[in-house]
């Protein structure tokens, strides 16, 4: 397997509640970061300061004699700004409450703050992962969503929206279900016989 970088001392000790004995987290993500900056800066941060600037011509702190009209830019900034209030306020608790961790025998989901909500995948159930990317989300945000889809009677799918690194997820995710099947010492027709009698 690849280097990758462990996960921090906070974040262990944030699941270690929520894993069992012997398990191990290898992988902890969010969503991705340049996505998080980009859409802040654009949902946020640009309209606050056109706001400020625009602001600051009317009050007459600073003149621009070529472009009088920018004083009034700040009517249709604010107006962005409180129509973006909540797509901003909805990406900042993204990322402070959306958590995606792998270990050595399940994929985890854990969402929100105060009320939580788990959800698990053992990797011995997985049987199928697609990234689904836009041209922005490939080349822009580094991000994507993930899809993956579970063995048993209702074939479950699990869907990960805009997550950092989407295709080095998928690959460490594959190599740790991969290793599992190794260590199991299954062969195939096993595994497919285990999907069906679940």
């Amino acid at each position: 397997m690849r280097v990758r970088k462990p996960p921090s001392i906070k974040q262990k000790k944030r699941l270690a509640k929520l894993l069992g004995r012997d398990e191990e987290v290898f992988y902890v993500t969010t969503i991705g970061g340049r996505y998080f900056l980009i859409n802040l800066v654009l949902l946020l941060f640009l309209p606050l300061a056109v706001a400020y600037l625009s602001m600051f011509l009317f009050f007459g702190y600073f003149n621009l004699p070529v472009y009088p009209w920018l004083k009034y830019l700040g009517i249709p900034a604010l107006i962005l700004l409180i129509y973006n209030t909540p797509k901003y306020t909805h990406l900042i608790r993204m990322r402070q409450s959306y958590t995606y961790a792998l270990t050595n025998r399940r994929f985890l989901i854990i969402r929100g703050i105060f009320s939580r909500k788990i959800v698990t995948a053992p990797l011995d159930r997985i049987t199928h992962i697609t990234v689904e990317q836009s041209f922005f989300q490939r080349f822009l945000f580094n991000s994507g969503h993930l899809v993956i889809i579970t063995a048993g009677f209702d074939q479950r799918e699990i869907v990960i929206e805009n997550i950092g690194n989407p295709v080095e997820f998928k690959i460490y995710l594959e190599e740790l279900t991969r290793k599992l099947e190794d260590s199991m010492g299954a062969d195939p027709q096993d595994n497919q016989l285990r999907a069906l009698s679940s």
